[in-house]
């Protein structure tokens, strides 16, 4: 779809790569700048379980996936000025560098903009580009979670948060900066021009928890956190079956769904209970609801309360781990995994949050080629700087000479 369009991204670690891991998969060119020590990202969370020896961090390839990788030491003039050439070939330029090192690089939206002004400058911050907070680094445990809300929103029985799981409020800020990336390209379809796209994590954090952030803006009030005692609407919390399985119910009206609970469960005795009778009663009485509804529930095996619930027409999904989701015929059918060839062999990651196809459902998203997967460190400067940028071989040699590129090494 967005065959044609070249995108450069000077960015590290997840949230504004994710956006060129979209375009890369949409069909764009995505030329990633790194240090020539690499994306700090580099093998950060190689935990998956890989042959002894092996150098693949899954992590990094879903973020970078599709991508060419180029090395330029932005902190030489050779580096910055290859740096600001390759953008003044761009359609889009992504970075999350701050403010002053983009001053610095001669790569601040004005500047860009004024050498490219067709170009998309898309910039991704931790907690925006104006304010107090403008200046300060953010990551998603901090900008995202932390900054927004959303951590104190739900908390433990210690008091304190979740361990939030890596990247989800990165991968989120991606898909926020990808959204706004395309609204400019199709906004220069009209002008002529580019413009600045800017999204943060913060940002992104604040649309995720837009619920609660609308109501606090009204009445000032915190989220309450709550555990199942304090629930609103008993049939839609977890329990846990006969076979240890937990089952997440969202029988979201609460009387059709109260009505449909009783009749799975046979316990006639709590829908003839004076302190369940209505909706009213079941809230004021929850804390001594959940413990009979646990009981109850305890004592059936979850396959056989799904049906029975679906069979009623409510809707209900098993708890599944990691592992069982991945592995699922779902996840499979539907091409939410996608293939990328590594260096190492193939490998599979999280395609995109989204599918386009001119034929829904009836595609074949679970049959698409594989993507590129991201090389070594350097693997693609030579390329890039030669037919992009147009240098020879000498002239490529000496800027590796002097420091301003890294150049793949023989066994990268």
């Amino acid at each position: 779809m967005l065959s044609g369009m070249r995108v450069v991204e000077i960015a590290n670690w997840a949230a504004a790569p994710a956006a060129g891991a979209l375009l890369a998969e949409q069909g764009a060119e995505v030329i990633k700048v790194e240090a020539p020590g690499g994306d700090g990202m580099r093998h950060m969370m190689q935990v998956a379980k890989v042959p002894s020896g092996a150098e693949i961090d899954h992590a990094f390839q879903f973020s970078n996936r599709g991508k060419k990788a180029v090395a330029i030491a932005l902190d030489t003039d050779d580096g910055a000025d290859l740096a600001r050439r390759l953008v003044d070939t761009a359609d889009v330029f992504i970075t999350n560098l701050l403010p002053d090192r983009r001053r610095r690089f001669g790569l601040d939206v004005e500047e860009v903009r004024a050498r490219n002004p067709r170009c998309v400058v898309a910039v991704l911050t931790g907690y925006g580009t104006q304010g107090p907070d403008a200046h300060r680094p953010g990551y998603d445990i901090t900008a995202f979670f932390a900054a927004s809300g959303l951590s104190a929103s739900i908390l433990g029985p210690d008091g304190l948060p979740p361990r939030w799981r890596a990247a989800q409020g990165d991968n989120v800020g991606g898909l926020a900066l990808y959204a706004g990336i395309v609204t400019a390209l199709l906004e220069r379809e009209q002008t002529g021009e580019g413009a600045a796209v800017e999204t943060s994590l913060l940002q992104a954090a604040t649309w995720s928890n837009g619920f609660d952030l609308t109501r606090a803006a009204a009445d000032s009030r915190p989220a309450t956190p709550r555990d199942r005692t304090g629930a609103v609407n008993p049939t839609a919390e977890m329990f846990r079956c006969a076979d240890g399985r937990v089952v997440q119910l969202a029988l979201t009206d609460p009387d059709v769904g109260w009505t449909i609970l009783c009749e799975v469960l046979e316990i006639d005795a709590l829908r003839e209970d004076q302190r369940f009778g209505d909706v009213v009663a079941r809230f004021r009485h929850m804390a001594e609801l959940i413990p009979l509804l646990d009981e109850a529930i305890g004592q059936v095996e979850s396959g056989w309360f799904l049906q029975q619930i679906e069979q009623r027409g409510g809707a209900a999904a098993l708890v599944a781990t990691i592992d069982e989701a991945v592995a699922s015929e779902q996840i499979r059918a539907t091409g939410i995994l996608r293939t990328v060839e590594h260096c190492s062999g193939p490998i599979d990651v999280v395609a995109s949050a989204f599918h386009v196809s001119p034929d829904l459902p009836r595609d074949s998203r679970a049959d698409r080629a594989p993507i590129e997967g991201f090389g070594g460190v350097g693997q693609d400067t030579v390329e890039v700087l030669c037919n992009v940028l147009g240098l020879t071989e000498d002239a490529i040699a000496a800027l590796a000479e002097g420091g301003a590129i890294r150049l793949a090494s023989p066994n990268s």
